[in-house]
C-alpha cells in the first residue's frame, strides 16, 4: 500500500483556495477590519455553517450531523468496512475573535479533501470533515461542549438542558438554525482525528518552526475561592481595623503568581476573573470572589500545585483578616496524544522539509475530547506574536499551507491511498 509522494505534485494543495476561504467566511460575523464574532448556534454561525456545508457538497461530500450540531462531511473510502480519518476544529469564534482560531483547521481539513479529489486520488478509509459544535463556549457554557458529547463526557438530557442567552435551551438552538441531527457517536466512531490549529502561543514563530508536532493537551483545574471580610465605610474605618476582602484578594493574586513562577517553566497559574461584591468608590468591600486558572502537563505537578495555590488563598487571606473558602470548579486530566498518529504528523513534516519542533498545547481543544475515543494528534502553525482569542490574531498564508501540506499526508498515512 502507497500513500502517495510529497514530490508528486498531484498531492500539493491549493494555498490560494485555502486562504481565499478564511477570507470569505471571515466577511461572516465581521468585527473591524480584521475580527470576527460567530458566537456558537447564533445566526452568524448558522451562515458560516451553510456557507462550509456549500462547499462541502460542492466537493461531492455527503453531510450528517448528530444530536450536539456536530457536522461530518463524509468522502466515501474504497473499504466501506472501515472507520473514517477525520480532521477538522470548529467554526465558532470568541466575541473579538480572529479569522483563524478553529476555522484554520476546518478549512484544511477540506482543503486536504479537495486535493485528494483534484488528483483523482482514492482512500482506503472513508474521510471526514468535522465541525465541532460551541468550541469556545461563549453562549453555551461549558466549551468544548459538541466533542464532550460525542465522547460522552455529558449525557443527552444535560446537553439538551444547556441555557445559553436569554434562557434559550441549546437543544432548541440547534433545531433553530437547522443542525440538530440524530446520528449517535456509536454510527460515526472514528478510525482517528487530526486538528490543525494556530499554535495561540509564541513558540514556532520565535523558533522559526513552520509546524508543531503536538504531543499532548496539559491539564486544567479551576478553582473558585470566595473571600470574605467585613463591609465597611471608607472614610471612617482605620485601616488597621478593617478586614479588607478586595485588599486580601488582591493579595493573593501576587502571591498565586508567585506559587506558579517558583514551579517551573512549564506551570500556568492565572486569575482572569475578580468580583468584588460592591463597587461603591466610598466602600470597603466585605467579599470578593475570583476564579484561578491553573495549568501543567503533568498531572501528579498539576495537583501539587492546586494544593500549593489554594494554601497561598488561605495564608494571603488570614493576613488581612480575612477568610478564603477554596472549591474545585473544573478539573480537566493532561491528554497525551497517540504516538502512532503524532509520528504520522512528524513524519509528515520531515518529509515535506518543514521545520518542526514536538510541543505540548496549552489550551484546550477538542482534540483533547476526542482522545480517549479515537486514537488523535494535532498540528500547530505559528501565529503572529502568539495572539488569539483577538482581533489581531493572523497566521500567515504560507504557513496555512505548510500546516495543510502536513494534515494531507498524514491522513493519507492513516488512510491509505493507492
Amino acid at each position: 500500500m502507497s500513500c502517495g509522494t510529497v514530490a508528486d505534485d498531484r498531492l500539493r494543495i491549493d494555498a490560494d483556495r485555502l486562504w481565499a476561504r478564511h477570507m470569505e467566511l471571515a466577511r461572516i460575523g465581521q468585527v473591524g477590519e480584521t475580527g470576527n464574532c460567530r458566537l456558537a448556534l447564533s445566526e452568524e454561525d448558522a451562515k458560516a455553517r451553510a456557507l462550509f456545508a456549500s462547499w462541502c457538497r460542492d466537493a461531492g461530500l455527503s453531510l450528517r450531523s448528530d444530536r450536539a450540531g456536530n457536522m461530518f462531511a463524509i468522502r466515501p473510502g474504497r473499504d466501506p468496512s472501515r472507520k473514517p480519518v477525520a480532521a477538522g476544529s470548529h467554526l465558532d469564534t470568541q466575541p473579538h475573535g480572529g479569522r483563524f482560531d478553529g476555522i484554520s483547521g476546518v478549512l484544511a481539513a477540506l482543503e486536504a479533501v479537495e486535493t485528494l479529489n483534484d488528483a483523482g486520488v482514492e482512500t482506503d478509509a472513508p474521510l471526514a470533515v468535522v465541525n465541532w459544535t460551541n468550541e469556545e463556549g461563549v453562549s453555551f457554557a461549558p466549551g468544548l461542549l459538541g466533542s464532550a458529547w460525542f465522547a460522552g463526557l455529558i449525557d443527552d438530557e444535560d446537553l439538551d438542558a444547556i441555557e445559553g442567552p436569554g434562557g434559550e435551551r441549546f437543544a432548541d438552538a440547534a433545531d433553530r438554525i437547522g443542525w440538530r441531527g440524530d446520528v449517535r457517536p456509536d454510527e460515526m466512531a472514528l478510525d482517528s482525528f487530526f486538528e490543525l490549529h494556530i499554535e495561540q502561543g509564541p513558540v514556532l514563530e520565535t523558533e522559526g518552526d513552520q509546524v508543531g508536532v503536538v504531543t499532548s493537551v496539559q491539564g486544567l483545574r479551576w478553582l473558585d475561592v470566595r473571600v470574605t471580610g467585613m463591609d465597611a465605610h471608607a472614610g471612617t474605618t482605620p485601616l488597621e481595623a478593617r478586614r479588607d476582602a478586595l485588599l486580601a484578594a488582591a493579595a493573593i493574586v501576587v502571591e498565586l503568581n508567585r506559587v506558579g513562577r517558583a514551579s517551573g517553566p512549564d506551570a500556568r497559574v492565572s486569575v482572569g476573573r475578580f468580583c468584588p461584591a460592591t463597587d461603591g468608590p466610598s466602600t470597603v468591600a466585605g467579599r470578593t470572589d475570583l476564579v484561578v486558572d491553573i495549568r501543567h502537563p503533568d498531572e501528579t505537578t498539576l495537583a501539587g500545585l492546586v494544593e500549593r495555590c489554594a494554601a497561598a488563598c488561605q495564608t494571603a487571606a488570614e493576613a488581612h483578616g480575612c477568610d478564603a473558602e477554596v472549591s474545585q470548579r473544573l478539573a480537566v486530566p493532561p491528554r497525551a496524544f497517540d504516538p502512532s498518529c503524532v509520528a504520522a504528523v512528524e513524519d509528515a513534516a520531515r518529509a515535506l522539509g518543514l521545520r518542526h519542533r514536538r510541543l505540548p498545547s496549552g489550551a484546550l481543544h477538542d482534540a483533547s475530547n476526542i482522545a480517549p475515543v479515537a486514537p488523535t494528534a494535532m498540528i500547530f502553525v505559528p501565529c503572529r506574536n502568539g495572539i488569539s482569542h483577538n482581533v489581531a490574531e493572523y497566521a500567515e498564508k504560507e504557513d496555512l499551507a505548510a500546516g495543510c501540506e502536513v494534515l494531507l499526508h498524514a491522513m493519507l498515512a492513516r488512510s491509505g491511498a493507492g
